[in-house]
């Protein structure tokens, strides 16, 4: 009898250890570094670019010279909210002469938290509660407006 009670309270500790390991989750353009070199400034063109690395993850948003592909690495452990391990951003820049001018590498170090504003507007006239708006046309309505009339 104790050994079936050790058994099972052994595959319930080796479950218990499973269940939080982190859940990885690898999302946008995952990089591969022998594709990467094939990639020579003042050589490749953008079509080549596309050949070899597949289209962008996005373009810049003045002009489309310039090229993004980005990688994220997050972690879920148990209930929380995933946070973000590893980051990689290459950024490749083409020229007058559709050849790539320039290649930059962006980590997670790189990036900056932003903060929104959570300021309102306000606006002009009176806040109306659900029963006010559901009620306040009630009198409103004449007899001249109904349908038939």
């Amino acid at each position: 009898m104790k050994y079936v009670i050790k058994k099972y309270l052994f595959a319930m500790l080796i479950l218990l250890a499973s269940s939080c390991s982190p859940i990885v989750e690898n999302r946008g353009y995952v990089f591969d570094e022998k594709l990467l070199d094939q990639i020579k400034v003042n050589e490749t063109i953008s079509n080549d670019v596309m050949d070899i690395l597949g289209s962008p993850s996005t373009t810049s948003a003045i002009d489309s010279s310039t090229w993004y592909y980005i990688y994220s690495k997050a972690e879920t452990v148990a209930f929380y909210h995933p946070t973000v391990t590893d980051r990689r951003v290459l950024a490749i820049s083409f020229g007058d002469n559709n050849k790539v001018n320039n290649l930059k590498y962006y980590g997670l170090e790189e990036g900056k938290i932003i903060s929104y504003v959570d300021r309102t507007t306000p606006t002009r006239g009176r806040e109306l509660t659900v029963l006010q708006q559901l009620f306040g046309n009630l009198g409103r309505l004449g007899a001249g407006s109904l349908p038939g009339n």
